[in-house]
């Protein structure tokens, strides 16, 4: 007879029961790494969204304003005679009538550009120090010392094979060669945005489109009528 002491499990009982808790394990860390993916990829799809959101309104507040330094009762050395002074598939320059109260400081230079990493960059120059009542705007040469530009990074993972920017006449025409050449940016009236983000490879990438119409920069300044 044998001992209550030696009462144990058989080896094939042991591999029954090492066979269902490793089954058990296996869904539990199948269902663990699925919810993880799952959370990653919604936070990557937050990501994207939230950086397009920014970039597409940001873009598109500032671009209203752009204004032709000549309306703003400027002569403007070296200033070109449009509002555009770039315009091209991923990047467009131009001047824009912000951080500008009262007309004292002048219209800033502003651009955003792609670079060959995906990095959606606005870079903004006021122009240089000068009286509020001298409206010969001037800009020093970005790059040199003592010329101060600010610059942010709107977007990161941007795309650089789609086209952002696209540019249409009074007309509606679309300018279909670009860079738009120097007798086209004066004729620049709208601008579609179209901003792809793919910041992560778990997702698909999140594009927002928006057409810009711009108010200003093809519009006349008229000259006051006195009162009688």
């Amino acid at each position: 007879m044998r001992s209550k002491n030696d009462d144990g499990f058989t080896l094939m009982e042991m591999m029954v029961v090492v066979a269902i808790l490793s089954g058990v394990l296996a869904m539990v860390m199948t269902t663990t790494i699925a919810a993880q993916k799952n959370v990653n990829g919604n936070a990557a799809r937050l990501d994207q969204v939230q950086q397009g959101k920014v970039a597409m309104e940001s873009m598109s507040k500032t671009l209203r304003t752009a204004v032709r330094p000549s309306q703003l009762n400027a002569t403007c050395t070296g200033c070109d005679a449009a509002a555009f002074l770039q315009g091209n598939a991923r990047t467009v320059q131009f001047y824009a009538n912000i951080n500008n109260p009262a007309n004292i400081l002048g219209p800033s230079r502003v651009s955003y550009s792609v670079d060959a990493a995906g990095v959606l960059t606005e870079t903004i120059q006021a122009p240089n120090a000068h009286s509020a009542t001298d409206y010969n705007y001037q800009y020093c040469t970005q790059g040199t010392a003592g010329c101060a530009v600010s610059s942010r990074v709107l977007a990161r993972g941007v795309s650089t094979t789609s086209t952002m920017f696209t540019y249409y006449d009074a007309s509606n025409n679309t300018f279909a060669t670009l860079p738009l050449a120097s007798t086209d940016l004066p004729s620049v009236d709208s601008i579609d945005i179209v901003v792809v983000v793919s910041s992560s490879s778990q997702v698909s990438s999140t594009t927002f489109t928006q057409r810009v119409t711009l108010p200003n920069a093809d519009a006349v300044q008229q000259t006051a009528v006195p009162t009688p």
